[in-house]
């Protein structure tokens, strides 16, 4: 007989009572993950997921309902992991409840329920870790994740370290939960699992994932048309553990705060970057080529909306106007040339907080993108060079943050970061570049429709930070203004 599937999915709220529903209501927008305003929002259920031979693990999948929210297939879905627990009598609130994440005690038709966050709970861990290495060890009897923790302080996810693995690695794991669960592959699946197929080694080595099952009861798709495959949905992800790994943006900061060159470390980083680009574009295929109206069309419009959102903006509008008008330009020169600007996978939300350095070198990771952002949107091909914008920005930031006070130190992070990367860029297209071209994603652009490219994209980014940081941080609007100012004088 072959053993049970891992894991199991009922519609609605299959093993979840009305009570247990009720206390979700008022503990989830409390969460730090939690990824909208709560006011006037809705918790529906739509799956429960269970795990076989684990009896006191229960995953909600609910669908947020409300003003400005997108309804049915395309409703945003958040996963909430718990663990249910008869008790004679409500738990005290001790310090060891609240570390296992109590969320409280119900009384339901069939007795008295203790309900813990399954997200900082070791049943829970135990259960994704063997949904996604089926077979490893039985959850009941997983001694060998002993002095797994949770990370904190994280924004979108629930991420864990396994310091030791019963696996072959003797490495240790990550295992990500995703809070945020969304119909079709999911890229920071999907992407980490061809790279680590692929060989390189400039991402966290992808060891396995948990999917909800296409078919049978309860699965979150049926098959579409003929020849279309049923829907999938990704709830984790279990990656090899970076040992000795330092966030990247807080090696940054450190250096900027005691105005220590961050050059060598830029330079690396660059070319890492670079590498996986032409990984990425040689793993999943190249993409479309640019289309010069629209791609300008969307840059406008972005910009417009900043325009009208953030007041100290105006004095800009004519130094974006002139930028964009210069570019728009330029790559329909390219394009009327008979010149292609290829699109291709990227990372998509790169920053100095989604790489690890360690003395293995730099691991990029968190390729899942806006979690808001339908899964079409996220792995949509896009511009190389916008990660390196992307990337730009952040260094900016992590002077700002860790009060830079030589006024050399980003410039030359930056500048280093670039030559990382052109470096690179030229050893993965065999032949060095010539002073005037830079390769991006397989197309050799002038260097300086490349510039001119480079430059939009930065103030792209920057102004989007303009206006985060009105909306939510305005102490730090200055920074990005800054930039937007910077880059226009140039």
């Amino acid at each position: 007989m072959s053993p049970a599937p891992p894991v199991h999915v009922s519609p609605g709220a299959a093993h979840l009572s009305p009570e247990v529903l009720r206390l979700l209501d008022r503990w989830l927008p409390e969460q730090r993950w939690y990824p909208v305003p709560a006011e006037g929002v809705t918790h529906q259920p739509w799956l429960t997921v269970t795990f076989g031979g684990v009896a006191d693990v229960v995953v909600a999948l609910l669908r947020l309902a409300g003003p400005g929210l997108a309804a049915g297939d395309e409703s945003l879905v958040i996963q909430v992991p718990l663990v249910l627990t008869p008790t004679a009598e409500p738990e005290a609130d001790t310090a060891e409840t609240e570390a296992a994440g109590l969320i409280g005690t119900v009384t339901t038709a069939s007795g008295t329920v203790t309900v813990h966050d399954g997200g900082v709970h070791p049943a829970a861990w135990h259960a994704y870790f063997t949904a996604a290495l089926p077979g490893t060890c039985e959850p009941e009897d997983c001694a060998e994740l002993a002095g797994a923790r949770r990370i904190s302080g994280e924004q979108s996810n629930t991420s864990v370290v396994l310091p030791a693995l019963p696996h072959s690695t003797g490495r240790g794991g990550m295992l990500k939960i995703l809070r945020t669960v969304a119909l079709g592959p999911h890229p920071d699946v999907v992407i980490p699992a061809a790279l680590t197929q692929a060989g390189w080694d400039g991402v966290p080595r992808y060891l396995g994932s948990v999917e909800l099952p296409a078919d049978g009861p309860g699965a979150p798709g049926a098959p579409g048309a003929a020849g279309e495959a049923p829907a999938r949905a990704h709830l984790a992800v279990l990656s090899e553990l970076v040992h000795e790994a330092t966030d990247g943006f807080e090696l940054a900061c450190a250096y900027a705060a005691r105005d220590e060159d961050f050059g060598e470390r830029a330079l690396e980083l660059g070319a890492v970057v670079a590498h996986l680009h032409t990984a990425l574009r040689e793993t999943l295929g190249p993409g479309p080529a640019l289309e010069p109206a629209g791609f300008m069309g969307v840059l406008r419009r972005r910009a417009a909306e900043a325009f009208a959102d953030v007041p100290a903006l105006a004095p800009h509008r004519a130094g974006v106007t002139a930028l964009y008008d210069s570019l728009s330009a330029r790559l329909s020169a390219v394009v009327d040339g008979g010149g292609v600007v290829a699109l291709q996978a990227i990372h998509g939300d790169l920053h100095l907080g989604q790489a690890l350095w360690s003395p293995d070198g730099w691991k990029v990771l968190d390729f899942e993108g806006e979690p808001q952002r339908p899964v079409s949107e996220r792995t949509a091909p896009d511009l190389p060079l916008r990660d390196v914008a992307g990337l730009l920005r952040s260094l900016d930031y992590a002077a700002a943050v860790g009060h830079a006070t030589d006024p050399q130190w980003v410039s030359h992070a930056q500048i280093s970061f670039l030559e990382g990367y052109r470096q690179a860029s030229g050893e993965d297209h065999a032949t060095p570049l010539a002073a005037e071209e830079v390769a991006t994603s397989g197309t050799v652009l002038d260097v300086g429709t490349a510039e001119l490219l480079l430059r939009a994209l930065t103030v792209d980014k920057a102004l989007y930070e303009v206006v985060y940081e009105f909306r939510h941080r305005p102490a730090w609007m200055h920074i990005p203004l800054a930039a937007v100012e910077r880059v226009l004088s140039t």
